[in-house]
């Protein structure tokens, strides 16, 4: 959602992404590239998706220059290279075709996001007559290790890692892929180096970015919006990555509402460097499309971080404040016990940018959080056994997908939460979407129009 986690540092190459999401972070098309996910308008004509942009030389935008980066995760370049001719252990014979035996190295279970992500995919899994063996690392990159080891010595048929850091399982997973045993990642992209089939992820960036495009509709054009932001770890490529798509879709908005917007990739740019500012300094401004970050902190993916972070963001700077961004639904709700607790409530907006928990839809509903997105535990846990159904039982091909899946997104808010609300309430986040299996490297190639 989709989580307590990980320390990460690199970015994976141009593809993605999720999560190590310690508290959550799962929905639009999967995988188009970054001018083309969202759909985002043509000026002269609304319906019409972007067209990737290019300098005058003929050359490609500056946006696709910085790739790799952590906070752009999930942000494709015309120039995506295979992964065929990768060694990840595939094809792949189960030793029993009905008993697939499933080894599932989890960062934690330490909050609703995973709790529910882990009965997601036992459920899922029992369903297929699927083995799944899973074991839990409490963050612990070393504990994460000995898991795979042991999953390499009983012999599974596939392993699922939700990695405790980005770079930590990579010697982990090429033992495995040696062994024969093929790795799936979920949660949140590892680097580029770890022979993984894929992971299990939706696009962080476009769950923000779709967010931030929401959350500017409540300001005026013209107004210089003052904002604090909660991320849940800097560094983890799932946190930055959404913080910055949340940032690029502001200005994205805001732009539209000027008359200015000439492309999503010049948005993007802009959104870059001001969120670089923040990581650099602390605070950051984008005089032209005036937006002036004050504060940031890590929430640690959980409300009582979200709660802490808010408390001291507030005693620096609440008096100027106009909104507050949270990575996701618990640090949003944190925020809003601390903006409440001081009587801010009516000058300070917040908005969450992903999860989609129903504590955070209920708050959504009752106007107490601007909105919220999609990237609930449920569905990873899901749509990851669902993936191994695929690719063992149905005979889809995982030998050239990027590094993450970056399945479809939507930002969830009051005027379309009938799609997603669901009354069952064993469910404590929203519906769980049909499973549709990722674009390969080539199709997302061929969206660019090349």
């Amino acid at each position: 959602m989709n989580r307590a986690k990980k320390s990460l540092v690199l970015l994976l190459a141009l593809c993605m992404v999720f999560a190590i999401v310690m508290a959550g972070c799962t929905e639009a098309p999967p995988a188009q590239p970054a001018d083309q996910v969202d759909k985002p308008a043509d000026p002269a004509d609304p319906a019409k998706p972007a067209e990737p942009a290019a300098d005058t030389d003929g050359e490609m935008h500056e946006l696709y220059t910085l790739l790799p980066q952590t906070s752009l995760t999930g942000v494709f370049s015309p120039d995506l290279p295979d992964r065929a001719n990768i060694d990840k252990a595939w094809p792949k014979t189960p030793k029993d075709p009905n008993k697939i035996v499933i080894g599932w190295t989890e960062i934690t279970l330490g909050n609703p996001w995973f709790v529910e992500m882990a009965r997601a995919a036992e459920e899922t899994a029992a369903k297929y007559g699927f083995q799944l063996d899973m074991l839990v690392a409490d963050g612990s990159v070393e504990r994460q290790s000995e898991h795979i080891d042991t999953f390499i010595t009983r012999g599974v048929d596939i392993i699922v890692v939700d990695p405790c850091d980005v770079l930590g399982p990579v010697n982990d997973i090429k033992r495995a892929v040696e062994a024969g045993i093929p790795v799936v990642g979920m949660g949140t992209v590892m680097d580029e180096s770890a022979p993984i089939l894929t992971t299990v992820i939706l696009n962080p960036f476009e769950v923000g970015y779709s967010a931030g495009q929401y959350v500017s509709t409540y300001f005026e054009p013209d107004q210089n919006v003052n904002l604090a932001i909660v991320l849940g770890v800097m560094g983890n490529s799932t946190s930055e990555s959404r913080i910055c798509g949340g940032i690029s879709g502001m200005i994205a908005e805001r732009q539209r509402q000027n008359g200015t917007f000439v492309s999503k990739e010049d948005a993007i740019l802009a959104g870059y460097k001001l969120f670089d500012q923040v990581k650099r300094t602390g605070r950051g401004e984008d005089s032209v499309n005036k937006f002036t970050v004050l504060a940031y902190g890590d929430g640690q993916w959980t409300e009582e971080g979200g709660l802490a972070v808010t408390e001291d963001i507030l005693t620096a700077v609440g008096d100027q404040l106009d909104l507050i961004i949270a990575c996701n639904d618990f640090e949003a709700l944190g925020a809003l016990k601390a903006v409440q607790a001081r009587g801010l409530q009516d000058s300070i907006k917040i908005a969450a940018f992903a999860d989609g928990a129903k504590t955070g839809l209920d708050a959504v509903i009752a106007g107490d959080l601007i909105c919220s997105g999609t990237f609930g535990g449920p569905g990873f846990g899901a749509h990851t056994i669902e993936f191994i159904k695929a690719i063992f039982i149905d005979g889809k091909d995982p030998s050239n997908l990027p590094m993450g899946t970056f399945g479809p997104v939507s930002v969830i808010n009051r005027e379309n939460m009938d799609q997603f609300y669901d009354d069952d309430p064993s469910n404590l986040f929203y519906k769980i979407p049909d499973f549709e299996f990722p674009k390969s490297i080539p199709e997302i190639k061929a969206s660019f129009g090349n």
